[in-house]
Order: structure tokens, then sequence, then C-alpha cells
């Protein structure tokens, strides 16, 4: 049936390919604005490459352009403009249903010289954000959609980066250097926002589905430490995410139907005589569509969720007014009392059901002073909830609730931006952000002493009551030359609930030393807040008191945690980058960082705050002082080919060490201390003709198993449950993490209507990779659970796409 039904799509797409023979064209355009100061660029001349005769362009007062009937496919433009570098954006996908809106950045030359040309190389690879030497990358959208395994996900094309690893396919946690994941921060349209992740609880930063929809994103830059100052409250790296604006000239729409959802999405102008713009998205799960038609998974638990994503744009004469806001929700209950043959990481002897949601908003008004300076004020929102209710089974199969947890934050942020542009030499940014937080925080959990559900986390504040974040940072770039980049900045946090308080400096140097190679220069501290639960979880200290003359005990909740101080990190990283060719390039980097005021028990125990964050809590523990160490050391080497002849490549290798001290003073490694990560991505495209085209992608993982505490079995047939043996705690790993992932992709341009397929399939040899191991109740040993097998079988799983 299956194949009957692949048939029928190849005759579909030759039919419309033999249907569809006129050469159509499509409209490149945008705004060309200087990467400093953020003013318009007059003048700059615009060239599609290749053209005959040659279609080009001169910008406008607005800083804009427009390149008209030009031929589908893989283009490349030129922007070139006396006392600026040039800039080259090859390979373009030019498609029949959309128009390429581009928003470009030139940077000013420090030197000018009359008859001596002076080239800048093309770094593809480049940041957005200028401040950045080290450590840090752009990626595009595409790369997000061509990556195989990565679903669209931007989290997961992230793991394919050197620096990053991910030997878990049940979640998308980011593990930078063998950092907890906790330690990222996400950003969007340059706000704070919480876990953009669906079955996401709070104080962790991934999830099993991304709610970051790459179609509504721009270029956008990825750190993995020694970051700049404006980025506070972030220990192990950053997603900046930026949105694009829609298209101000036309309506155009999107219709997406995979195993993320089905999707629906537009944008377009308010009018036709305003140049402002909305973007729209919405998102529904698969499975959760089909289940509510009657479809029969034959599985305890259907993931259902939903989200969206809008932006709106609105250009003044000397301003721009922007509006942003995603949010989502989602829901699953894995019951062990109705277990079939199909299952996912369901757990032994254990009804689990768990809700989320997330939302976060945005609303920012820039100001262009003149054309050296800008100022930008944000003023933003954000709510995250996460719930989870835990029933054990026992021998009868008779449900009773261990855990009842339910945890919401939210908070109201106003920030304010300055920067400016001194000369060609020097430009300087400041900024200043005010967060006033509220929350509303429940957990209970089953005690064996009195035979109940204990609270251990209660309590509630508004944002009038709440605790307050404030943070400040400077930075600066100077070019000392065209050769020599000195970037140092300073990060001020200060934490109402306690007085904490962290001054954090940042430097970044870059010394191009010859053509087309650098040495670059990291160093930064960073520091981060603890989750809002974890400050308020305690303990009960007992008293007797006499009541009408008999001692009656009582109990006193004591929040043991509340003056917890930042987590720290001193973060060194050295690095050369070698841009063999414009479209080839060797990077290394080496890094050191030293952690400290990290959260440990007052007891001597194994426990450290840095091993916490992919599982579905944050695991925090009562009675907390920050007198914890650790360290990471690693090298890291990426060697990548951006598309050109129709082909890419990418590998990287990451070997690291990654090692803590808990409370017992005992050297030990930490969870994410995998030693090492190789990826290998290879993709071809092949260009039939403008309306048809194939591409082929391949991504193949090896790396160090998962760590983990053993299981004490004489202790666990005992109890008739899991207890684990702490001494050894994370001394093994499990067998080396390997995957292979393919992905074959199919595009057709038809007249104003642009169709895509795609058909992956992941863990394509089915190798066996353990995620954990417990006690079962059930076979009264101790039992291993594993990932992903072949996903999703023995068919691809199709994706398609209707751009219109």
């Amino acid at each position: 049936m299956r194949s009957d039904k692949s048939i029928f799509v190849i005759i579909f797409i030759c039919l419309c390919v033999a249907l569809h023979s006129q050469n159509y064209t499509q409209t490149i355009r945008g705004t060309i604005t200087d990467k400093d100061s953020k003013t318009p660029i007059i003048g700059a001349n615009v060239i599609l490459e290749g053209s005959s005769p040659i279609v080009g362009t001169v910008t406008d007062v607005n800083g804009n352009f427009r390149l008209v009937s030009v031929p589908l496919g893989r283009q490349n433009i030129k922007v070139k403009l006396i006392g600026y570098n040039d800039i080259e954006i090859s390979n373009i996908l030019v498609t029949s249903a959309k128009e390429i809106l581009l928003d470009i950045s030139m940077e000013e030359k420090v030197t000018s010289m009359d008859e001596v040309v002076v080239k800048a190389p093309v770094r593809k690879d480049k940041p957005v954000n200028d401040m950045a030497v080290i450590s840090a990358r752009s990626f595009t959208i595409e790369e997000t959609e061509k990556y195989a395994g990565s679903r669209g996900d931007v989290a997961r094309m992230a793991s394919n980066y050197a620096g990053v690893s991910s030997a878990n396919d049940q979640r998308n946690d980011i593990v930078i250097r063998g950092n907890s994941p906790m330690g990222l921060l996400w950003r969007l349209e340059d706000v704070d926002i919480p876990n953009p992740n669906h079955f996401a609880e709070n104080g962790t930063t991934g999830g099993p589905v991304g709610m970051i929809n790459n179609n509504v994103l721009k270029n956008s830059d990825f750190f993995t430490g020694a970051f700049p100052a404006e980025y506070g409250n972030a220990l192990s790296g950053v997603f900046d995410l930026k949105m694009r604006n829609g298209n101000n000239e036309k309506h155009e729409h999107l219709l997406e139907c995979g195993f993320n959802g089905f999707e629906l999405g537009s944008e377009g102008p308010f009018t036709k005589q305003h140049s402002s713009s909305y973007l729209a998205d919405f998102r529904y799960s698969t499975l959760g569509i089909l289940d509510k038609m009657g479809v029969d998974f034959g599985a305890a638990g259907v993931p259902k969720y939903y989200d969206g994503t809008f932006k709106i744009n609105i250009p003044l004469e000397k301003g721009l007014i922007t509006w942003f806001g995603i949010g989502g929700r989602s829901q699953i209950a894995m019951l062990d009392s109705r277990k079939t043959n199909v299952q996912l990481y369901l757990r032994d002897d254990q009804d689990i059901y768990s809700l989320s949601g997330m939302a976060a908003s945005g609303i920012s008004y820039t100001r262009f002073i003149n054309k050296q300076s800008y100022a930008k004020i944000i003023f933003s929102g954000l709510y995250e909830n996460s719930s989870s209710q835990v029933d054990s089974l026992d021998v009868s199969r008779v449900p009773h609730r261990i855990a009842d947890h339910n945890i919401a934050e939210y908070r109201g942020s106003v920030t304010t931006i300055f920067g400016t542009k001194l000369n060609s030499k020097l430009n300087s940014k400041f900024g200043v952000t005010v967060d006033r937080m509220g929350y509303d925080l429940n957990t209970k959990a089953f005690s064996y002493d009195s035979m109940s559900l204990m609270t251990l986390l209660k309590g509630s504040k508004g944002l009038l009551d709440g605790p307050t974040l404030f943070r400040s940072f400077g930075e600066a770039s100077y070019k000392i030359n065209d050769n020599v980049i000195l970037n140092p900045g300073l990060q001020f946090m200060y934490f109402g609930l306690n007085n904490q308080k962290s001054l954090e400096p940042r430097l970044g140097l870059s010394w191009m030393y010859a053509k087309n190679r650098r040495l670059n220069f990291g160093y930064g501290l960073q520091s981060r807040l603890n989750s809002l639960s974890t400050y308020f979880l305690g303990t009960y200290a007992f008293e007797t008191t006499m009541i009408n003359g008999i001692p009656v005990p009582q109990a006193f909740y004591i929040e043991t945690n509340k003056y917890l101080g930042f987590i720290k990190s001193n973060q060194f990283v050295i690095g050369h980058d070698w841009n063999i060719t414009n479209n080839l390039r060797l990077k290394i980097e080496s890094y050191y960082q030293y952690l400290f005021n990290v959260p440990v028990e007052t007891r001597p125990t194994y426990y450290s705050i840095l091993n916490t964050g992919t599982d579905w809590g944050i695991a925090a523990q009562d009675s907390l002082v920050n007198k914890g160490t650790g360290y990471n050391y690693g090298c890291e080497i990426t060697f990548e080919k951006f598309l050109s002849r129709n082909y890419y490549f990418l590998f990287t290798s990451s070997l690291f060490n990654s090692k803590y001290r808990g409370s017992d003073g005992i050297l030990r490694n930490t969870t994410y201390n995998g030693n090492f990560v190789f990826n290998f991505l290879l993709g071809y495209e092949l260009m039939i003709n403008s309306k048809w085209s194939l591409t082929f992608d391949e991504k193949a993982t090896y790396a160090g198993g998962i760590r983990y505490v053993p299981i004490d079995s004489l202790a666990s047939k005992a109890a008739n449950a899991t207890r684990y043996d702490y001494a050894d705690a994370y001394k093994n790993r499990f067998p080396d993490y390997f995957k292979m992932d393919l992905k074959i992709g199919m595009r057709f341009n038809g007249r104003r209507v642009t169709q895509e397929w795609q058909l992956y399939m992941e863990n394509v040899t089915n190798h066996q990779n353990i995620l954990d191991e417990r006690y079962s109740r059930a076979n009264g040993k101790t039992i291993k659970t594993y990932q992903l097998g072949r996903f999703p079988g023995n068919f691809p799983l199709v994706q398609y796409r209707l751009n219109f």
C-alpha cells in the first residue's frame, strides 16, 4: 500500500513538470544598513552575479533595493560601496512562490586607500552580533531544514556544531562543553524567553518537540562560551534568535504537514499604502489531530500540543515599532496501567500525567537619533507553567498518587539599549534590563513516614511584590586596524530576593595575522541565577509544643535555599580560523572553564546542581550552599564546506573532560562528561531545471555514552523499588552512542506555487543506544531503557510543504 502511494506521488510530480514549461522569475529585494549604527545606507550597488545582461540596482534613501526578473534556482548577489567592505551572499534559493527579502548589514573599513583595494574575506559563519569574535557562529534557516535529523528544530540543528553534545534522542537539550543545559539562555528579538519547547519543565531548557518555528526566523547566532557582555544570566551558551519581517508588498501563505504537526502560515502588508507587515504561524500536533479523528496508535500516551508565533513590523519616518509573540501548550498521559506493545520511554509501574505551557511577547520602539546613534526600548512579558501528577501502581495495578507538581512563573520586563558609532574604528553599546518576577509554586510528594502527600514547595507572589532582577551592560568594539579587533565589555547583575550581586568582565580579541587566517581569544566571567523553585525549596523542622498540657509535635517549613548566590564560571577560549577558500574553512578552538559558587548539599554527598537539567525536573535539593566547584576543558575542530557546486559537508569533533566536586570533596565526572563527539554531515542538491530539484542529506554521530549512577541490586530487591549506589555516581558510561540519519527532499516550482516533499528516516542502522536503567518490580530485576530505534519504522516519514 505504501509503495503504491509512493508511485502515485512520483507520477504526480512528473506530470506537474511536464505541464509547466514556462520559465518563471522572482524578485529579490531588501534593506541595507550600517552594521554598527543600524542606519540605512544610500547608494550601495547591488548586482546579481552571473546575469547577462547585468541585473543590478542602487539603494534608495531608505536603504531599500529591488532586483526583478531573477531566474529561479540558486543565485548570488554582491553589494559594493566605497568605504565599506564588499558583501557577497551566495546560493540564495529563489523559488516561484515567495519573494526573497534580505536584511543586509555592511561594515565600514577602518582604512581608506586610493590605489590599493582592501578586500575582506567572506566569513559565512560570522556572527550577526559584531561584538562576538570567538565561540560563536551564525546559522541560516536553511540549515535547520537541510541538516538530516534536525526536524526543522534549531536546537537539534545546533547539536551538529563543535562543542555541543546530544546523546539523548528523548530531548533536544543543548549540552555545551560538558555544562548542564540549564545554563543556556534563549533570546528572541532581544528578549529573554523561557524554555521554548513542548513538554518542558520549569528550570530546564529543552524538551522533546521545539516551539521555535524555523519558518519565521532569519539568520541568527549561537554562542558556546565567552560571549559578549550584553548576554547576562547565562552560563553555558546563548541562542540569540531573530524573526524575519513579513512581506510588506504582497500576501504569501504556507501549508505544511509532517511529524511536527499541521501548520498554517501567512504574511503580508496591512495596507498597500504603508510599508508595515504582519507574519503569523500556527501549528497543531499531527498525532493529536489523528487521535481526535479516532485513529488508534496502540500506545498508552499520545502527545498533544499546539503553538503559535507572530510578528508585526511598523516602519516610521525615524524609527521602527515591532511586536512579536510566541506561545504553546502541550499535554501527554503516559500510563503503564494501559500499557501495550508500542511504548516510548514509559516508566514501569507508574502513570504519569504531564502538562506544560509557555507564552512570551514583546513590543519595541527603535529610534534612529542620527546617522551614528540609535536607541531602543522594549516592554515584554512572559509566562510558563508545568504540572505533573505521578501515580504508583501497586501489585494489584491500582494507582496511588506519589507526586503532585504545579509550578507557574511570570515576568514583566523593561529593556533600554543605546548604540553609537563614534567613528569607523570605535562603536559602543549600552543597555539596562529590569525584570519583575511573580510565581505560583506548589509541589507535594508522598512521605512513607506520614503515609501521605507532604508539601515540599508552596508559595505565591504577584509581579508587584515578587523579586526583581536588575541587569546592565556596556561593551565596545575597537578596530585598531582592518586586521585587529578588541572587544571589551562589562555585565552587572543584582538579584533583589537575597541582595546578590555579580560584576562580570568580558573580553574578545581577534587578529588576522595572514590572509584569511585569524587568531581569536575570549575571556568571560559568566553567572546565572538558580530557578525560582530552587530558591523557595525547603524542608521541615519539628518542634514540640504543649497544648492543654499535652506535648504535640509541630512542623515548620523552612526555605533553606533562599540565600543562594549566582552560579559562576570563568571561561577562557583561544582559537584559530582559516578560510581556505570562500566556501571552505577550518576552525580549531581550545577552552578551559572553572565553575565555582555551585550549589551543593550541606551534608557531605555526591550531589551538585551541575548535573541537573535534562530530566522532567531540575532535581534540586533543600539545604544547599554555594560551596561546589567544577571544571571543563577541551578541544574542538570544525571542517566545513558551505553549499557550493551543489554540495556541502560539515565535520565536527569535540574532545572534552567535565568534572565536579560535591560537598563530599570527591572529584567526579559530571553526568554530561561523554568525553568525545564526532559528527559528519553531507548533502547534495541536484538541480534538474529551474522548476525541479532533488536534495540528499546524511548525518552520522558517534559519541561517548551517557554517564549514570549504578543501581544497587540488593537494596532495590529489598525495597522492591529502584535504589542507587551513589558512591560510584557517574564513574562509568553506557556503551558509545551511534546514530545515522537520512533525508531526501523534492522541490517543484509551479506558477506562484512551490511544493516540497521530504522523506526522512532516523537511526537507519537501528543501533540500540541505552537511555537509562532502573529496577522493574514487574520483572524483579534491573532493566535498561533504549532510545529511538529505526524511526519511524521500516518506511520513511513524509513531510509536505506548500508555499503560495
